[in-house]
This record gives C-alpha cells, structure tokens and sequence, in this order.
C-alpha cells in the first residue's frame, strides 16, 4: 500500500488539507479585527465573566437598566464561560485565538470528511465554497464556537448512514454539551431524525439492531437535550425567538441581498453547477436536508455559517459518486507519521503563541465606542441612558447599564419595536420613552436620526462627538459634565 501512488498522493492531500490547512486558517482568523466587530461579543464576555464571579447562572437579567430582574434565558452560558475565561488568560487576544481554534477544527473536520469522498481537488473547492459562506459569520461568537461540533455531529451520522449501522449512544452525549452552548443544537436533533427516517426507508438494508440503534440514539439525544439550566424552557427557546415579530429589524436575521455579488450567490450557483453536470442523486431525506438549510439561509444571513459547515458535509458521498472518485481504502492510515505530526504541531504553536504574545487592541469601532465613553464621567454613567442599540453590548462590557442591547429575546417584540422606532427619531417614541425612562443621558452613532432629534429637544445639549459616537446630557436633570481630560483610543482589554 505505501507504494500506491494513488495512496500516497491521498497522503499528501491528507496533511495539506486537514492539517496544514486548517492551521493556516486558524493563523488568518487569530489576527482579523474583523473577528471583534460585532457588539453581541462585548456583552457575551460580560456574560461569562458574570457567571465565573457568582459561580452560577443568571435566570434574571442582571445588566440592562431597563429590564434588570425580569425573566432571561442564558442558553448560550457554555460558550459565554468560555469566551470569558480566554478573555481573562489574554484579553482579547485569547478571544480571537479561541475563535480562530474553532474555525481551524471546523475546518478540519470538514476536510477529513469530504477527502473520505472526493478527490484532492474537488475537497478544496467544497471547502473553499463551504468557508466563502462561513466568513461572514467568522466572528467571536458562540454559534462560530459551536460550529465544529454541528459539523462533527453531522458527520458522525452520516457515518453511520454510511455504514449501515446506528451512531453509538455515546455521540448523544454531544447533544448535551450543544444544547448548553447554542440554540442551533435543535437544528442538530432535526438533522438525527432525519437521517433515522433515511434508515427506515432504505428497507433494501434494514437491520433491526441498525433501527433499534437509531432509535435508542434519537430518545438518548432528545433526553440529553434537556441537560440544561432552562430544561423545557431552552428546548422552547429557538422557537420562541424564531416567532419574533421584530426580527427583520435586526440585521444578522434578515435575509440576504443579491443585488450585488456575493459569497453566497457563488456557492448556490456553483453547486447547482455541478449538481446538474454530473448529475448529483441525493436521497429524499437529504434533499430535504439541503433545501431546509438553503431556506433558513435565505430567511436569514446568520444561518448562512450552517449552511457553509453542513452542506458541503451532506453533498459529499453522493458527489463523490457522480464523480466517479476513487474510493478511498478501507485501511488508510489517518495517523500522521512522526515528521508530519512534528511539524503541525509546530506550526499550531508558533499561530499561538504569535497570537498571545501580541496584544490586540481594543479600538474605536461601529460597535466600540472607546473613547466617547471614556469622556463621560463614572457618576453620570451611572445614570439611566439612551443608547444606540448597536453600543448595548460594549456598554455592558464596561459596566455601565444599557436602554437595550442585543438580547432582543429577552427585551420581546413590543420593546424592540419601539427601541426601532427610537432610533428612527421618531417624535412619539423618543417623547414616551424620555417620560417612563427619564434618562439622563444618551450615546449614539452620529447618523442615527436619535442623535439628532435629541440634540433638537430642550434641556438636552451634545458634549462630545467622533466619527463613531456622539454623546448627549439632559441639562434638566443632569449636572453639566466635563469631558474628561485624556480619552484612551484603545485598550488592550477594552
């Protein structure tokens, strides 16, 4: 077998793309700003650095002035501990090193997959196609953290499609682990009994212990669902947020624009390519797998990571077919040789320790707004405020206590709505909300209508202003501030 060619060029593909690869992509994920740009991060680490200080789970809001004790969900708690813990080894260098790990398993276990069926080549334009939609969604976030377990997941019961046989009981225990780090870990029970359906009508190979299995695994898995803080409450939650009204208001959950060139449209395109080219069959089941994840996509931008991770996962085996590859041997050797280990083990070190030993910034930004804050004084920040919904999170990071942020589940439809209307400067809605909040002062983006209808009411006057962040007081019920002397643009820990 080592004399093979065909062997030995599967060799090399398997330390390029499974290995060196994924590593390369872990190195350029680690050091992208783009990683922090989303404000959903900043109030994720308060989160964790919350429950690592009370040793416990929040069931009550305990950041938000405006909502502070009422009912909130913490399903993402795993993944929130998580990220505040590498925040706390390096600040927010740990962060990015900690996403850039996630992207580089995914990576991997995606390629491990996909060389199973393709050949070389045909695996890295999968991969590349998977990741062109991946990239938007590469951010430091739990549903990036959690996307190489999906995708592990899926894999595992493809496997065992594979194989004729049922996942072991086992596997169910990554549902447990899912369920308490994102709320996508119902798309991963979905996708179990579908591939359970897909074994019960393949009746040419029926086995009643392979049925058996599947069923032991679904019960196994839907139990283990359960193993969180909100029990039925987490099962509930992704429906209840899906149900949101307010939803389209929020970008990540709009649907995407194809006006203009995009990963996405390149990725469906050159899939329907090639599976009419080749004339790609899939089963029934997997049809309606990849039409499912192609619809949340198109209802919505954040979905588009999970199409990335899984549909090239699900097109694998029978594209390989239509491809006519090259089965790979039963017996081929997935361990390293000494060398090849020793090298990516070096290569993953020097990422890291590149990583950690450069300190990475925290700066002004759309979602940051560093120093407009740092102009106002600690007692004022103490005080009730009105915020753009974009700084709710970094407002919670630094302590100060938000009008919203991005916990649009908890804060409900008919809050969001009006915060939208808000920020829209509409006359009405900043009137009721100065009436029942009294706030004493605000922070907004300088293009937001809110900034300059406040700027427009009596009593409220502007003390500070950048690119990125305009800062208003209610002289009516405030002391008149004073900007502060220095103003820090960045910080190595926010």
């Amino acid at each position: 077998m080592k004399d093979d060619p065909h062997v030995q060029g599967l060799e090399r593909a398997r330390l390029l793309l499974v290995w060196l690869v994924p590593i390369g992509l872990a190195g350029a994920v680690a050091f992208a700003p783009q990683v922090l740009n989303d404000g959903d991060t900043f109030w994720h680490v308060a989160a964790g650095r919350w429950m690592l200080d009370h040793h416990a789970i929040p069931s009550a809001d305990p950041f938000s002035f405006t909502f502070r004790g009422r009912p909130w969900v913490a399903h993402e708690w795993l993944s929130e501990v998580l990220l505040a813990g590498a925040f706390a080894a390096a600040g927010w260098a740990g962060v990015m090193l900690l996403t850039a790990v996630s992207a580089g398993a995914l990576a991997a276990i995606m390629a491990a997959w996909l060389i199973r069926w393709l050949p070389p080549l045909s695996t890295a334009a999968a991969l590349a196609l998977g990741f062109a939609c991946i990239a938007p969604g590469l951010l430091a976030r739990p549903h990036l953290i959690v996307l190489p377990l999906a995708a592990l997941w899926t894999a595992a019961l493809l496997e065992a499609r594979a194989r004729g046989g049922a996942p072991a009981l086992a596997l169910a225990l990554l549902m447990a682990i899912w369920a308490n780090m994102h709320s996508s870990f119902i798309l991963g029970l979905a996708i179990a009994g579908a591939f359970a359906l897909e074994a019960l009508l393949d009746v040419s190979r029926w086995r009643r212990r392979a049925l058996v299995g599947w069923g032991a695994f679904l019960a196994a898995s839907a139990l283990l669902c359960l193993a969180t803080p909100n029990g039925l409450a987490g099962l509930a939650f992704p429906l209840k947020v899906m149900g949101m009204k307010t939803l389209p208001a929020i970008t990540e959950w709009q649907g995407p624009d194809f006006l203009k060139p995009s990963p996405l449209e390149l990725a469906l395109l050159a899939g329907a390519f090639v599976a009419f080219w080749r004339g790609v069959r899939l089963t029934a089941v997997r049809a309606l797998v990849l039409i499912g994840l192609v619809h949340m996509t198109l209802q919505h931008v954040r979905q588009e990571a999970l199409l990335g991770a899984l549909g090239p996962l699900v097109l694998a085996e029978p594209l390989g077919r239509a491809l006519a590859a090259p089965a790979l041997p039963a017996d081929f050797p997935w361990r390293l040789p000494r060398a090849e280990w020793l090298l990516a083990g070096l290569l993953a070190v020097v990422v890291a320790g590149a990583r950690l030993a450069i300190p990475q910034p925290r700066q002004d930004g759309p979602t940051a707004p560093v120093t407009a804050l740092a102009q106002v004084p600690p007692s004022l920040r103490a005080r009730p405020l009105l915020n753009d919904y974009d700084f709710g999170g970094y407002l919670i990071f630094e302590g100060a206590r938000p009008f919203i942020d991005g916990r649009a589940d908890m804060y409900g439809d008919d809050f969001v709505a009006a915060d939208a209307r808000l920020q829209d400067g509409d006359r009405a809605a900043l009137a009721q909300a100065l009436a029942r909040w009294r706030p004493q002062w605000a922070i907004v983006r300088p293009e937001r209508p809110l900034a300059a209808a406040l700027a427009g009411t009596p009593g409220w006057r502007r003390v500070y202003a950048d690119r990125y962040a305009v800062v208003l007081v209610n002289d009516a019920v405030t002391p008149s501030p004073q900007p502060r002397a220095r103003a820090p643009t960045s910080s190595a820990h926010g």
